[in-house]
């Protein structure tokens, strides 16, 4: 009789440890995820900071590098080839306004 007591009190220690052992482990899990969430909306708001200087730095040197064309400064082969890559990404990132226009407007001249 006292084996089955202490086999029972066993049993009903190993359950109340596996349970309080599992709640700990529940919420450190959950916090996990709640970190991975949060660093998750994180880089993704880098992305897009990112992005915006991107396309704002590209406009900024097509529209200087456009200006000096239509000012007669003359520009290299190898400057003219830069400025298309920069256009490229300009474009593929969203970047699509009087800076397209000026860009036609110079191509047609025969400056680029």
């Amino acid at each position: 009789m006292e084996s089955t007591i202490i086999v029972a009190i066993i049993t009903v220690a190993g359950t109340i440890a596996n349970t309080i052992i599992s709640k700990r482990t529940n919420k450190k899990a959950d916090k996990i995820v709640d970190l991975d969430k949060k660093i998750e909306k994180m880089q993704e708001e880098n992305k897009k900071d990112m992005l915006e200087h991107t396309l704002d730095a590209d406009k900024t040197y097509l529209i200087n590098f456009l200006s000096d064309l239509e000012n007669g400064i003359k520009k290299t082969d190898i400057q003219i080839k830069r400025t298309y890559e920069v256009y490229e990404r300009y474009r593929k990132n969203g970047g699509n306004s009087y800076v397209h226009d000026k860009w036609e407007e110079e191509k047609n001249k025969g400056l680029l």
